[in-house]
């Protein structure tokens, strides 16, 4: 049996028949699967991949308190893909999971989920339409119009897999509503060492005025082939800005696309890859695409990434700029550092402009810690290996000094310290 029949069999039983909506975009996604799946995907998603299956709650209660970083935050809490209902159980129908509104037919939320779900199903994305036919969760966050939400949410995958060839689809889908704003986070995290892929695709939607600020944290996942999808689509007005960091992947890929689709809107991109483990081949893709439909918008983007090791990072960036949209402001930067001779960056940045009236820039930067910085530090005292790694805590900076989310930006602080692995910045860090 091929690989599209094995597709086909497990896809007979994937259909869910609570929700007519959720039926009828699956039954497009699959027939379009057929046709668009490439070998290139197969490598991805092997056939001997098996689907996790849920787990009894009460086994991961010691577990998840780990991840309790704001006693005032609102949680969703995924255990290998699927939501935990019992715990933390709040007042707010619009922060729920994607299974729990089409099992237990949450009516409220069912405007919005035939608006909004799915609707990248024509994006000539394979992965994309495997995730929507096979995803069985997903968090579903909603921000009303008007409405300042000053919690911060969390979106937690924890991946407790038990054995290899495992394979997870979370989709989230986030609404931002007119004239509100939200903070976000959403960390990746395996607590073992078998090997799992996640097809993980986000769709978020910024009304007018809006404001979202959204950062993804991947940790802990040096066996993990992780592929994160996001689609934003953002109206007039409206400012967004979301932020990556990743710390370990046998292979992530950051895949961003913003359709911007009104005046006078802002986008913040920023990405920072650290990988430390020089036993392992990493690699870490950072795709970015941003389509500026609409007049008088900017759009920045700062990719920085340190490597060690044999690990490999590639950054693909495009920006493109059609007719009539003049007066843009888009600027795309990508640095990085090598710290042994056997790490690889490839880099490709590209401009694709229509119009005349733009302000557009690209730059790119590769090289080693400075001999000079260091030699600087060590004739102050400092010892040489201490001096290299406060050279790369400082380079990293930059993408820290733009994370709004204090107890977020401490978590990232901790984990660049531990990756860099020496005891006196960690010493010094915590006194």
């Amino acid at each position: 049996m091929n690989f599209k029949n094995k597709i086909s069999s497990k896809s007979r039983l994937e259909f869910n028949y609570y929700n007519y909506y959720i039926n009828l975009i699956r039954t497009k996604s699959i027939k379009l699967l057929k046709k668009k799946f490439s070998l290139t995907d197969i490598k991805l998603i092997d056939s001997e991949y098996l689907f996790t299956l849920k787990e009894d709650i009460y086994l991961y209660y010691d577990i998840i308190n780990k991840y309790i970083l704001d006693k005032n935050g609102m949680y969703l809490f995924f255990i290998n893909g699927f939501y935990i209902f019992n715990f933390f159980k709040t007042n707010q129908k619009y922060l729920l999971s994607i299974n729990d509104i089409i099992t237990n037919k949450k009516n409220y939320c069912n405007s919005n989920i035939e608006k909004y779900y799915g609707k990248s199903i024509y994006n000539n994305d394979p992965l994309n339409l495997f995730n929507l036919f096979f995803s069985k969760d997903g968090a579903y966050i909603f921000i009303p119009d008007n409405f300042c939400l000053k919690p911060n949410i969390y979106i937690i995958y924890i991946y407790n897999i038990n054995y290899d060839y495992s394979i997870i689809n979370p989709r989230n889908l986030i609404i931002i509503g007119n004239n509100s704003k939200a903070k976000i986070v959403e960390i990746h995290e395996s607590l073992t060492n078998k090997i799992c892929f996640s097809n993980s695709v986000t769709e978020i939607y910024t009304r007018k005025n809006s404001n979202i600020d959204y950062i993804k944290i991947h940790n802990n996942l040096s066996f993990f082939y992780l592929r994160d999808k996001t689609f934003l689509t953002q109206k007039k007005n409206s400012t967004c800005s979301v932020s990556t960091f990743s710390f370990e992947g046998r292979l992530l890929i950051n895949n961003i696309k913003l359709i911007n689709l009104g005046n006078y809107s802002k986008f913040n991109l920023n990405g920072l890859t650290i990988i430390r483990k020089k036993l392992l081949n990493q690699l870490i893709y950072n795709k970015t695409l941003i389509d500026h439909l609409y007049p008088n918008c900017e759009s920045y983007q700062t990719y920085k990434s340190i490597l060690y090791g044999r690990s490999k990072v590639f950054f693909w960036g495009k920006i493109k700029i059609y007719k009539k949209a003049n007066n843009i402001n888009a600027l795309q930067k990508a640095n990085n550092i090598l710290i042994n001779k056997n790490a690889f960056v490839y880099t490709k940045p590209e401009l694709e402009i229509y119009t005349d009236n733009v302000k557009c820039s690209h730059g790119c930067t590769i090289g080693q810690i400075d001999k000079n910085n260091i030699f600087y530090l060590c004739s102050r005292g400092v010892i040489k290996t201490v001096a290299k790694s406060i050279l790369i805590f400082l380079f990293s900076k930059d993408i820290l000094k733009k994370i709004n989310i204090q107890n977020i930006k401490d978590l990232i602080i901790k984990i660049i310290i531990k990756n860099l692995d020496n005891y006196y910045l960690q010493k010094c860090y915590v006194s």
